[in-house]
């Protein structure tokens, strides 16, 4: 049976034609008739949201309000505290002072201040208060002259009680001798201080609370509430202040209750704002209410034992110093009682306010909020209606115009189609000269551009592969030869070194790369005089390995030079050599290559050992007395080689007894590492080494430290050069 075969332009006229028509039909039978459950589910959603906006609303009106509330807390309580500490600071400077006066009388004229019985009193004015006691006694000539001489503060009082004008307070010294120098600030500068007949015969300021704790503790303090003389509630900050004999008395500013409340009364949040005050051990001090649980009290009230345990709460919190808002409630009513502690003052301060007054405003909100939902909900269901009409209509006439888009798309994008197929024919049979030419401007024309380029490049590609290909090969066999060729500069044991009595030596160099940067040497100054190194040179690949033969050929020569002062029966100076070698090979050297070096040179007559270490790694020696490697200490470390011209050196000795082993070596040991990111380091290094037997040669100690290496890293790739050279002196020192 013949297979019926349909061009690509009529396969995608009929796809087209097929997909617009499945689809209109799709959207008849599946959108239109779920239409009417979005619009319910809107509907519902719309309620659901204004309900949840309300809500929402609500939440964060009492949240923002809470916000507020703590902050304006805090705000109070810090304008409370700033008070109280500057009244400290005040009395501070006042005793100050006072202090200065009395210490050094004969520097102040003597002043004569007015007591009350002499002129009328105004506020702000200073006056003389003697206490019953010195006015029975008689006032002598000597406590009248240091009043005269104490009154000098009169301008500091003046000044700082300006401060404190509208403010019920008072500034003023109590003498231990029985005197008082005061100003009394009072609401009206006009009015007259009230000297009651009860404070001319009875005030004693020595005999009062404020007084007393200063006198015993001979600091400043601040006290709690207390009644004055005219049987207000207040709160003092006294400050002691000394004469040439000692203490003298006690310089304060007092300020009654209303005066603080002054302060907080300020800025509150709405009409049933309460603010209040506690102590440090629960008890309220400072109340805006007069009535109810939260008034101030002439008893002892703890608050922390109140019935209301929630507020009980809450206290016991203020007194430990926290601070949060929370609701509670007190006398019958719902508060939200933000709360914050004064730690510089030992009290806590909360400010409160009824939770209908909070949410009164976010009702109303929600309300509106309902109601414009239902609003919106009748608008939506016209909308609907409209849209149902509108899109019926507006899919037929899409229908027509996408039939007739088909047609010509179709036609404009077999054509291109058709020539790219017929000249990749032409191309696969060999003809790389072929070319297209499709201006279509999407993604056929970057296809079409893409196979000429193609061609171009492919025949590029066949020419450069040949020389690719033999340079390739000529790369390889000139890192080959000069793998060799570094190999060769390496000194062998064989066979000059193989049957030395005195000594036993191994080395080995293994590349990271084709050719490396590390080297060893060994070689003889004389017949008694060994000389060792390795080298660890920055860097890897060709530029190390060629740095590495200079630098071996340099020291070399500078050992070799220095060496005849053995024929003069005097010792090398190795630190000498290495600052020749230093320095030559700074000259030139602008690739700013450097190299580590450790070379030292072994007595064999009597095992004594002279080195230099250029900041290489520190030798591991092991003393067959001592039965196991360890690090060679107190090595004077150098440094290195090529880096600064002007560098210095210092020489290190090291005795070597018979059947004493020294191993030194390269970084690509300590630092091999395995898959898991490990480092062999030192501690793996000495343990292998440890396993030496005390009758091992030196190749059988740097096998056993290349094998753990080995075992360690696995199969991971070496990352750095990897060269150890073993030492075993057999040469008897007697």
């Amino acid at each position: 049976m013949n297979r019926i075969k349909i061009n690509i332009r009529r396969k995608i006229l009929l796809l087209l034609t097929i997909t617009v028509f499945l689809s209109f039909l799709a959207f008849c039978l599946i959108s239109l008739p779920n239409m009417q459950k979005i619009f319910d589910k809107a509907i519902k959603y719309n309620k659901n949201i204004g309900e949840s906006t309300a809500k929402t609303t609500e939440e964060f009106s009492v949240n923002q309000a809470k916000k507020h509330l703590l902050e304006l807390a805090l705000e109070k309580s810090r304008r409370m505290e700033f008070g109280i500490n500057e009244m400290q600071k005040d009395s501070i400077s006042i005793a100050n002072q006072v202090t200065q006066i009395l210490t050094n009388p004969e520097k102040y004229k003597e002043i004569y201040l007015p007591t009350y019985n002499e002129k009328t009193i105004y506020s702000g004015e200073p006056y003389i208060h003697y206490t019953p006691k010195v006015v029975k006694k008689g006032i002598s000539e000597d406590l009248k002259n240091e009043v005269a001489i104490t009154s000098n503060i009169e301008d500091i009082l003046k000044i700082i009680a300006k401060s404190y004008e509208g403010y019920q307070t008072s500034l003023y010294i109590g003498s231990k001798n029985g005197y008082l120098i005061c100003i009394d600030n009072l609401p009206n500068k006009k009015d007259k201080v009230n000297i009651t007949k009860e404070f001319i015969e009875t005030f004693d300021p020595r005999e009062r609370p404020w007084y007393q704790e200063v006198e015993e503790s001979k600091q400043p303090n601040l006290t709690d509430f207390y009644s004055d003389y005219e049987h207000f509630v207040a709160i003092n900050c006294g400050a002691p202040f000394y004469d040439s004999k000692g203490f003298a008395g006690v310089a304060a500013i007092s300020a009654r209750l209303e005066t603080l409340y002054q302060q907080i009364a300020r800025d509150s949040l709405g009409k049933t704002s309460i603010n209040i005050a506690l102590n440090g051990i629960g008890e309220v001090i400072l109340s805006s209410v007069s009535t109810g649980t939260l008034v101030v009290e002439n008893e002892i009230k703890d608050l922390r034992g109140n019935a209301n345990r929630s507020l009980a709460k809450i206290v016991t919190k203020m007194v430990d110093g926290k601070s949060d808002v929370e609701q509670v409630n007190i006398d019958g009513k719902d508060y939200f009682m933000a709360y914050v502690p004064m730690k510089s003052i030992g009290w806590s301060f909360a400010t409160l306010i009824e939770v209908d007054e909070v949410i009164k405003p976010s009702k109303i909100i929600k309300e509106e909020v309902l109601s414009q939902s239902e609003v919106f909900a009748d608008s939506l269901k016209s909308s609907y209606i409209k849209y149902v009409h509108l899109i019926n209509f507006s899919i037929i006439i899409v229908l027509i115009i996408i039939l007739w888009i088909t047609i010509k798309f179709s036609n404009r994008l077999v054509n291109p189609i058709v020539e790219l197929t017929n000249t990749v024919k032409e191309i696969a049979k060999g003809d790389l000269d072929k070319k297209l030419s499709i201006k279509t401007g999407d993604e056929i024309e970057e296809l079409a551009d893409n196979v000429n380029n193609m061609t171009t490049e492919l025949k590029l590609h066949i020419e450069n592969l040949s020389k690719i290909t033999s340079e390739k090969e000529r790369i390889a066999t000139e890192l080959k030869v000069a793998k060799n060729i570094q190999a060769a500069m390496l000194p062998n044991i064989e066979p000059d070194f193989s049957n030395k009595k005195e000594f036993d030596l191994a080395a080995t160099m293994i590349p990271a790369k084709e050719v490396g940067g590390d080297f060893y040497d060994f070689y003889m100054l004389d017949e008694n005089h060994l000389a060792i190194t390795i080298a660890d040179v920055s860097g890897k690949g060709v530029g190390a390995a060629l740095f590495m033969s200079i630098s071996k050929s340099i020291l070399k020569n500078n050992a070799k030079i220095a060496s005849s002062a053995y024929s003069e029966g005097r010792e090398p100076d190795l630190a000498s050599i290495m600052i020749q070698t230093n320095e030559q090979l700074n000259e030139n050297n602008d690739e700013a290559m450097f190299v580590t070096v450790f070379f030292g040179v072994l007595d064999l007559r009597n095992g004594e050992f002279i080195y230099v270490n250029a900041g290489h790694k520190t030798p591991i020696v092991r003393h067959k007395d001592e039965g196991e490697f360890s690090f060679v200490s107190n090595v004077k470390k150098n440094g290195l080689i090529g880096f600064n011209p002007i560098a210095k050196f210092q020489t290190n000795r090291l005795t070597l007894n018979s059947g004493d082993m020294l191993f030194l070596y390269t970084d690509g040991i300590t630092e091999a590492m395995n898959n898991n990111g490990e480092l062999f380091g030192e501690n793996r290094l000495k343990s292998a080494l440890d396993t030496v037997k005390d009758d091992s040669k030196a190749d059988e100690m740097l096998s056993t430290v290349f094998e753990e290496v080995n075992k360690f890293v696995g199969d991971t790739e070496q990352y750095d050069d990897i060269t150890m050279l073993g030492l075993i002196f057999k040469g008897d020192r007697a």
